[in-house]
């Protein structure tokens, strides 16, 4: 997906000139060309107008190549003006459309991009030694419609619109960094729209809106490609930062073989986080206050859940193959609750605790990688197997707090030899509270039957250790040649 969107991120930057390191239109223009040379491309204009403070550029084309990928897009006409006070103001049509075409393997795919702006100025300055750049807009609204052609076979997956209101950037470069950059936003609302057809004819309608948005963003372009592109990993970019909002509606309705469905929901508050580093992509997404309410085909009910936390987080390794790298991955569903409505449809006697549920999975590791992830594409696309081997696994957390019962966990396993089938050294430890009690009020619901739930607590039994009552303990330890027992009793 990153070498598709590429061109269309590219001409945003284009248009708000964050990239530029210049106080002068002529140089704001090469140090354009310039940083844009150290994303593995071409920006060139086919003709260069200086009179009067004023340089016109008309018809720029930002052309890249990333391994057999190509990809071109034209940006039509700027003007950047020089002011008496020594900044450069880079005037924005009311709409610029900009159109990319990217030819890979026989598929053409077309993106095109249209920024309509009310209001927008941006302004290039200097600040003790640092420039500076001040973006504000009444609103900037982005539309992407994308088609691919395959085969004589067109498929166009729709139009993307988002949309801000109230927008205040400020962009710093500090021209004896080599790179190094550091952006702020902060929009009154923004809003993601997205109208979807799949396979079967059936229609999707997304719309996603947050208010209260703040963004703060750094890092370095680092030096420009001395060798081909041929993905995220040859540019030697490298960032980090975060986007928050004070509260997000989500709405998805859709119309598929089954019959129609929604989804409507709200969040009190969220982050997104994103850290490219030399060696991994980190990113973390957070929504607090959630509360959703979903109506299924042929479900009788429409089903409405609350949660005070839902997050999701990963790691995932970055660079040349060959050398360990990290990876991670984190989930959090706190506090999950559905209303007694749904409760009642499956256990109307009210046998089961209706406390809130928890999951927590918090894991990482390291991995000797066969395949840059972010890399040469087409080793991706001949992957043959995983796209590495496990050296390290910690599990830092597992929680599940479900209807009365509670399982904890927590570990640490080294993969110290090569096997097809993993084969780890380290140790586990488990322990579940209230399991029983569970299974016997599952069990006085009809849904397993008495001997079911015998052979379930026996095989508990042969694996933990009581500790209290209605607790259980459990150490797994897995032994150098594949051995495995369970609080010191051979398994295997």
């Amino acid at each position: 997906m990153l070498k598709y969107t590429i061109p269309g991120a590219a001409a945003l930057l284009l248009a708000t000139a964050p990239q530029a390191w210049a106080l002068d239109a002529q140089t704001l223009w090469s140090d354009w060309q310039d940083v844009y040379s150290r994303f593995g491309g071409t920006l060139t204009a086919a003709s260069e107008e200086y009179s009067g403070g004023t340089l016109t550029l008309t018809d720029v084309t930002y052309e890249t190549v990333m391994g057999e990928v190509t990809n071109t897009a034209g940006y039509g006409t700027l003007t950047l003006v020089e002011q008496d006070d020594g900044s450069v103001v880079i005037e924005i049509p009311a709409t610029v459309e900009t159109t990319s075409v990217t030819e890979t393997d026989g598929v053409s795919i077309e993106q095109t991009m249209r920024m309509i702006q009310d209001g927008l100025t941006v302004v290039a300055r200097e600040e003790d030694g640092t420039r500076t750049y001040d973006m504000a807009a009444d609103s900037i609204t982005v539309e992407i419609d994308t088609e691919a052609q395959a085969d004589e076979e067109s498929i166009s997956p729709g139009v993307v619109t988002v949309a801000m209101s109230n927008v205040a950037s400020v962009y710093r470069s500090d021209v004896d960094a080599d790179g190094a950059f550091s952006q702020t936003l902060a929009a009154d609302t923004m809003t993601v729209q997205a109208a979807m057809e799949d396979d079967t004819g059936g229609t999707v309608d997304v719309s996603y809106g947050m208010t209260g948005i703040t963004s703060d963003l750094a890092g370095n372009y680092g030096d420009a490609p001395t060798g081909p592109i041929l993905g995220l990993s040859d540019m030697g970019v490298t960032y980090g930062g975060d986007m928050t909002h004070s509260g997000s509606t989500l709405s998805v309705a859709g119309d598929g073989p089954d019959g129609p469905f929604r989804l409507d929901g709200t969040s009190e508050a969220g982050t997104l986080t994103l850290d490219l580093g030399a060696d991994a992509l980190t990113y973390s997404l957070t929504s607090t206050g959630g509360d959703m309410v979903v109506q299924m085909p042929g479900f009788p009910v429409p089903v409405n859940i609350s949660m005070a936390e839902l997050a999701s987080g990963f790691q995932i390794p970055v660079g040349a193959p060959g050398e360990e790298q990290p990876f991670g991955m984190t989930v959090t569903l706190r506090d999950l609750t559905v209303d007694d409505m749904l409760w009642g449809l499956f256990d109307p006697t009210g046998q089961l605790p209706r406390d809130p549920a928890t999951l927590i999975l918090d894991l990482d590791g390291t991995a000797l990688m066969s395949v840059d992830l972010f890399g040469n594409p087409d080793a991706m696309a001949n992957l043959q197997g995983p796209p590495g081997e496990l050296k390290t696994l910690a599990i830092n957390q597992i929680l599940l707090t479900l209807a009365g019962a509670s399982l904890r966990g927590s570990g640490s396993l080294d993969f110290p030899t090569s096997t097809p089938i993993p084969e780890p050294v380290g140790k586990i430890d488990l322990a579940l509270d209230g399991g029983f009690a569970l299974i016997d009020k599952i069990v006085a619901l009809g849904f397993i039957p008495v001997q079911q739930a015998a052979f379930v607590k026996g095989m508990a039994g042969a694996v933990a250790k009581p500790v209290g009552d209605d607790q259980l303990e459990s150490t797994i330890e897995f032994l150098p040649g594949g051995g495995i027992s369970a609080n010191g009793l051979p398994l295997k």
